[in-house]
């Protein structure tokens, strides 16, 4: 696209925009003359801009920064913002903008907010690789679906390398903050119950999260009232409960649920419940 005051400038328009919470609107790239100068504007739209090479100066809310290869900076609705190429060594940039009643939320919740919209060392190739592709997608019109699970996937991964260039801006709240014990009986809870149909050796798990079993099993027993061999049976037998509400077999609910023995499933679940597989589900139906 030809444009008197850019050397380059291209933009890319979604065709597709449904989602209320997070629209991808637009994305592009362009390598304006010396002092091309934006605003002072406001927008009714996020635009994230980041700088490939060269320097410009962005301004906003009586703020000024001077911006360089790395640093990026973030335009949000209603702000008076203005941007000017330096007139030595001119920037040239690449942006995306973004619409929805979440964008604004997910920015802040990694520091970028109105009142601090400017992130610092960035790898320029790497945010550029992400936005090229986001502008590609938008480009490609692959239909709605894909075009919007895409751009918005991108967008994430841009969210993420966000947080992590802002993580020293990051503050929690003291009840927010996690002892390395409690973090790793978190973890410890999100493995049982996402691999719980899986063999679990307990010494393994305390192992890999950097404990030895006993002082493993005490701090779990602390946090949970349970040692983590009860907490998996657990899992597993209420699991097992949901699926005796279905019509697979007792043998394919055990080994659902992490038994390929049927006879040792049985009695693990006599145990827990006080009867029999068969028998719960027969009061199931009855009910």
């Amino acid at each position: 696209m030809e444009n008197p005051e850019h050397y380059a400038f291209r933009v890319q328009i979604n065709p597709y925009l449904l989602n209320a919470e997070l629209n991808v609107t637009f994305a592009g790239a362009a390598r304006p003359h010396p002092r091309h100068k934006v605003g002072p504007a406001v927008h009714n739209y996020i635009l994230i801009h980041s700088v490939d090479q060269g320097h410009g100066t962005f301004e906003w809310q009586r703020k000024k920064r001077r911006l360089g290869p790395g640093d990026i900076f973030i335009i949000f609705p209603g702000v008076l913002f203005s941007y000017e190429a330096d007139h030595a060594e001119p920037w040239s940039y690449r942006w995306v903008a973004l619409q929805g009643r979440r964008v604004t939320e997910m920015l802040e919740s990694i520091g970028v907010t109105i009142t601090d919209p400017v992130i610092r060392g960035a790898d320029p190739a790497y945010v550029a690789g992400i936005l090229e592709t986001i502008e590609h997608e938008l480009e490609c019109k692959s239909g709605e679906i894909i075009t919007t699970l895409a751009a918005d996937g991108w967008f994430r991964i841009l969210l993420a390398e966000f947080a992590r260039l802002n993580a020293n801006k990051l503050h929690y709240s003291s009840a927010d903050m996690v002892t390395d014990s409690e973090r790793a009986v978190e973890q410890a809870i999100r493995w049982f119950q996402t691999q719980y149909m899986q063999p679990i050796s307990i010494d393994q798990l305390a192992t890999s999260l950097g404990y030895h079993r006993t002082h493993f099993t005490k701090v779990f027993k602390q946090l949970t009232s349970l040692s983590p061999k009860q907490y998996i049976n657990q899992v597993r037998m209420e699991r097992a409960k949901e699926l005796l509400n279905t019509n697979i077999s007792i043998e394919q609910v055990g080994n659902s649920c992490g038994f390929s023995d049927p006879l040792y499933f049985s009695k693990q679940f006599r145990k827990w419940t006080g009867e029999s597989p068969t028998h719960y589900r027969n009061g199931l139906k009855q009910s």
